[in-house]
């Protein structure tokens, strides 16, 4: 092989590969929903109780962001971002659990909800990850007193440190999936916990 041709394959080689990265780059908006079908049991509290007085997002970052699928430097190759800002994606799942608990009411009701989202991300380098953590309080309108508040963490890990599906190959709905797995746990949590229940039931 000549010089020339040896300089003209290294040229190829790198033009494909130049390609191959861009390519890889991009931006993707994904839908995270809570599955109410999920939902095993209905417990036996007083119906439209819980009114959700404010979903509040106080991660450090935009509010449409979700996460991202990054390369071996820790750049970015594919990233989330939700359809709704992330305080309406909270705000949803949480609607959507309550009313299938039988526990919802948009207006009146006993009690007041207020959530605060501190994280909610996902990342994947190898590993795909996915966390949530949420502030939750229950204020009784009759007292105008705080009379429950939980902190919520998940934290959600799954895959190979050693894998090919990563940076440019690795799937934006794998990592879209282990997200809204972690933001459904992290609802459940919330509204399955037994002291919850207790009061409502005490106040009832």
């Amino acid at each position: 092989m000549t010089v020339g041709n040896h300089s003209d394959s290294i040229r190829s080689a790198l033009t494909i590969l130049v390609v191959l990265i861009l390519g890889g780059c991009s931006n993707n908006t994904v839908q995270i929903t809570y599955d109410t079908s999920a939902v095993a049991s209905q417990p036996a509290v007083v119906a439209n109780s819980i009114r959700i007085l404010s979903v509040s997002d106080a991660r450090k970052h935009g509010p449409h962001w979700l996460g991202a699928i990054r390369g071996g430097l820790g750049n970015p190759m594919k990233t989330l971002n939700t359809i709704v800002p992330v305080r309406d994606v909270v705000e949803n799942a949480f609607t959507a659990a309550l009313k299938t608990r039988g526990l919802l009411t948009s207006t009146g009701g006993d009690f007041g909800m207020q959530v605060v989202i501190s994280q909610f991300d996902c990342n994947q380098y190898a590993r795909r990850e996915a966390h949530v953590r949420l502030h939750v309080s229950l204020v009784e309108f009759a007292s105008g007193q705080q009379i429950y508040a939980k902190d919520i963490r998940v934290d959600s890990v799954t895959g190979n440190l050693v894998t090919f599906d990563r940076g440019m190959f690795a799937a934006v709905e794998d990592l879209r999936k282990i997200a809204n797995e972690a933001l459904q746990e992290a609802v459940d949590q919330a509204l399955d916990d037994p002291q919850l229940y207790e009061i409502l039931m005490t106040s009832t």
